[in-house]
């Protein structure tokens, strides 16, 4: 059994396939979660992993402490927040 050129063409070809199919749109998805975790500020309401939605009361590290109904507040890593709802503006 030969391996040639097309079969060559072929494994580099189903490689950038892949490559683009699979690895660049991740990749630009954990960029994106990133920026959103750095941006990340006191009175933004944000979504949690869980489903529980809550006002940042505090950010220290990598715990978010996330205040609900106005006085519960529970203490959370930052990899548990999905997204940000909308951000409030302070003052």
């Amino acid at each position: 059994m030969k391996f040639g050129t097309p079969d060559m063409l072929f494994l580099i070809g189903t490689i950038l396939v892949m490559y683009f199919l699979f690895f660049l749109p991740q990749r630009k998805k954990q960029k994106a979660l990133a920026q959103m975790m750095s941006s990340l500020k006191k009175g933004d309401r944000v979504l949690t992993t869980t489903g529980m939605y809550g006002d940042i009361y505090a950010i220290k590290d990598n715990v978010i402490t996330l205040e609900f109904h106005g006085s519960t507040r529970i203490d959370f890593d930052k990899s548990a927040i999905a997204q940000v709802v909308n951000q409030k503006t302070e003052g």
